[in-house]
């Protein structure tokens, strides 16, 4: 195994093996001492893969969105699907991941929340991952003609990107049955960000129009009844633009 390899397998059992322990015994009782025992390290080599514990939550959102990426890649003929089923079935993966370890994550999305200062530290790390496999999406559809050229086409992946965190903490607040409202609204927004795409309309956008879109993102998250309505009515209203 190369170097690179095992370096990579040990940071994913580290990984594995705090959120066990974060899990069971709480993030704040849990020590840096305990994960490198768990995860077969060393007490001093555990720093070189993380500084602290928070890096590590951060580790594992990266993870989840690595394998993400990965898994959606492998599906049969996905380089044949267009820019909605690609970014449909990149979601679908994630939030599939994140559930097998809800609780934690439940719990991570409380502390980022209650900490915004701490998600500049590695937090871009997940987001260029994102950012990096979405453009490879949206130049495709570019070049097989199913959207026009994308201006801007940076800013407007980061902003997709930052649509990804937003479907996370949607669906982290989603007490529907079998989170069909997450579903919902995924399948709604997805389709207005394609028809968007599509229409051309993008190239009107301006920078100030995209702030406040980032701004906003996250307290329509939060309103779920509000934000359903909201995309209905704009999906509906959309679906008539001549495009």
């Amino acid at each position: 195994m190369k170097m690179s390899e095992k370096k990579a397998a040990t940071r994913r059992k580290l990984i594995n093996q705090a959120v066990t322990l974060f899990t069971e015994q709480g993030f704040d009782n849990t020590t840096m001492k305990q994960i490198a025992k768990a995860g077969g390290v060393g007490d001093a080599t555990i720093y070189k893969y993380f500084a602290n514990k928070e890096l590590i939550l951060l580790g594992y959102f990266a993870q989840c969105a690595q394998d993400a990426i990965d898994k959606a890649q492998q599906t049969t003929d996905f380089a044949d699907f267009g820019l909605h089923e690609k970014m449909q079935l990149l979601l679908d993966f994630y939030i599939e991941i994140l559930m097998s370890e809800r609780e934690f994550v439940l719990f991570c999305v409380d502390k980022f929340s209650h900490s915004p200062l701490f998600l500049l530290q590695d937090a871009l790390k997940v987001q260029q991952l994102f950012r990096e496999v979405i453009y490879d999406y949206v130049s495709v559809a570019e070049e097989m003609d199913e959207i026009p050229e994308v201006p801007f086409k940076g800013a407007v992946c980061n902003l997709l990107a930052e649509y990804v965190f937003a479907v996370v903490f949607f669906w982290s607040k989603d007490d529907s049955e079998e989170f069909t409202d997450t579903s919902q609204m995924i399948d709604l927004s997805l389709g207005i960000i394609i028809i968007v795409l599509q229409s051309g309309l993008i190239n009107k956008v301006t920078e100030f129009g995209g702030f406040m879109f980032k701004a906003q993102l996250f307290n329509l998250m939060n309103n779920k009844s509000g934000l359903l309505s909201i995309l209905k009515n704009t999906r509906g209203s959309l679906a008539g633009f001549n495009l």
